[in-house]
């Protein structure tokens, strides 16, 4: 995947301290930090089946044996909450972050605290991914790769679809089942899209000898977080291959919301990115893409995360965009945009996500090859003493 190291140099100005702005006076220049690789303002975290550790550096974390990323100890995702905290992990009730962990179960994060909640009936043996909100709760969806992972030993009443988590009480519970959906054992929901009213699956449906797939959509009759395991209380009607895509298929970045467009402005216009964009509590990213190649795959990716008062894009090589004014602290730099690098990270090493609780940034990183996946954890670093820092 194409780095944004070049144009990143190419733009911006950065001093050896800990921090500097390069001023520029044309319409779409931005001021941009550089956040050191040591400081005691930043930690690095690796995963570990209990949780986390502190480590040095992303490549000092102990060695993993590297596994396809659906098997891996990952974060698959992170998500902003619109809520603010009332547990302990937050005391000073900023929205929270919670970073769906393949593997493991959720970890949510504050800038106060940061508390791992595990569930291995649900995380154990199956893939974790697709966070989205639903009247402020996080939801998810589990599956099991047919390909690297051939069965489930585990036995319940049911096979869970969508899981619901709480983070009050700590505990995960099935909202959606297979048996909701009318789906047979030899099925897996590989893939979904929610758009605040609709959702739309793919089912992957495979044999010994074949594998096919199918596509349906439903509206819940009521709400879905109302529906138990053991209720069918949803209409469901076939779709297609063609309905799913057009669902899923990217957009042109010149449909992307004016929020993300003036973030991004001061890219090169032959710059070709890929943006997924997400909104704090809401349903599935939306995806954006800025080149004529039109291949996600190819190109540099961005994760957008959108909260009311601020916006922020982080690429995989560090560079973050940042807007607005960060939970309980003024506007920054005059409502013009900023841009941080996070420090760069090891060959074979990328930041894949993050999110923000006041004014502390938590990112993902991981080690990566090709689709498989090593060493993962996340890093955290305090941005008050470097976005604010002439506020005190």
């Amino acid at each position: 995947m194409k780095s944004t190291d070049k144009f990143f140099a190419a733009i911006f100005v950065f001093s050896t301290i800990f921090f500097s702005c390069a001023k520029d006076s044309s319409q779409d220049s931005v001021d941009a930090i550089l956040i050191e690789k040591k400081s005691s303002a930043h930690k690095w975290f690796a995963l570990n089946k209990d949780g986390y550790q502190e480590v040095d550096a992303p490549q000092r974390a102990s060695a993993v044996l590297k596994k396809p990323w659906t098997e891996a100890l990952r974060i698959s995702c992170m998500g902003q909450s619109t809520e603010k905290s009332p547990l302990d992990i937050s005391q000073g009730g900023a929205p929270r972050i919670y970073a769906l962990t393949n593997r493991l179960g959720i970890i949510v994060m504050s800038q106060d605290a940061i508390k791992v909640f595990k569930d291995p009936q649900f995380f154990d043996e199956r893939t974790a991914d697709k966070l989205v909100f639903m009247n402020g709760s996080p939801i998810y969806s589990v599956y099991r790769n047919s390909y690297f992972n051939e069965k489930i030993s585990s036995r319940q009443p049911f096979r869970p679809f969508l899981i619901q988590f709480t983070a009050d009480s700590g505990v995960y519970f099935p909202i959606l089942t297979y048996e909701n959906l009318s789906l047979p054992q030899n099925s897996e929901v590989n893939d979904f899209c929610w758009d605040g009213k609709e959702w739309f699956c793919s089912i992957k449906n495979y044999t010994q000898t074949e594998t096919n797939f199918s596509y349906l959509k439903f509206r819940p009759e009521t709400a879905l977080l109302s529906i138990s395991p053991e209720k069918n209380l949803i209409a469901i009607q076939k779709s297609s291959e063609d309905e799913f895509r057009a669902v899923r298929r990217p957009k042109d970045f010149s449909a992307a919301p004016a929020r993300v467009k003036n973030l991004l402005k001061s890219l090169p216009a032959d710059f070709d990115f890929y943006a997924e964009c997400k909104d704090a509590g809401g349903a599935t990213a939306r995806q954006f893409i800025h080149s004529k190649i039109n291949d996600p795959n190819s190109i540099a990716r961005a994760i957008v995360q959108i909260s009311g008062t601020w916006i922020a894009a982080l690429f995989e090589d560090g560079t973050l965009y940042l807007n607005g004014a960060l939970y309980a602290n003024k506007i920054l730099n005059k409502s013009k945009n900023l841009a941080l690098r996070l420090p760069k990270m090891p060959e074979g090493y990328k930041y894949t996500d993050f999110g923000i609780s006041g004014a502390t940034l938590f990112a993902a990183w991981e080690q990566t090859d090709f689709y498989e996946t090593g060493r993962a954890g996340f890093f955290q670093v305090d941005l008050k003493p470097i976005l604010y820092k002439d506020a005190e």
